[in-house]
Order: C-alpha cells, then structure tokens, then sequence
C-alpha cells in the first residue's frame, strides 16, 4: 500500500537555543524555527571558528527534563541569520 498526496511538516519554535561544538558554545540563538529538516534562526552570539567544526549540535533547554539535542549540517549565517540543516541522529 503506498501513501500519496502532500507531505506533512511539523513546524516548531522557540525563543532561544544554543549550537554547540562538544561542550562548548558555538552560538546563541533568540528566536528559532524548525520547519520540515531545517533551522532558522536570530543569531545573538557567534563564535567565527567554531561555527564551521563538526560536529554541532542544536540545543533547546527546558526548565524541567533533559535538553533536546539534533545533529547540524550545512551551517550558514548571513545578515545575522542562521539556517542549517537538522540531521536525523545526533
């Protein structure tokens, strides 16, 4: 049986996120949106050399639970907006 028509996206945002590189800060985020397998973001602080290793992580912090984590790649900024692309493993 095969499903045909338009594909869903599920669209999320939020008001601030970190990228890291291990441990280590490679970007704060304000306002973000995830729609489909990509990132968009407001870009308050970036580090320049970080921001181009591997492997990043997209971290949204909750004030209760464990941190959600997803794998990046395609990382760019412009005009002080980020977009990358969410990788389905971290």
């Amino acid at each position: 049986m095969a499903v045909e028509g338009a594909r869903h996206r599920i669209v999320i945002e939020g008001i601030g996120a970190t990228i890291r590189l291990g441990y280590q800060k490679a970007a704060d985020l304000g306002a973000w949106r995830v729609e489909g397998d990509w990132l968009t973001a407001d870009v308050r602080m970036v580090d320049a050399f970080r921001i181009t290793q591997t492997p990043l992580l997209f971290e949204i912090v909750y004030p209760d639970g464990p941190p959600t984590r997803r794998a990046l790649a395609d990382v760019s900024i412009a005009a002080g907006r980020l977009s990358a692309r969410l990788l389905r493993h971290a």
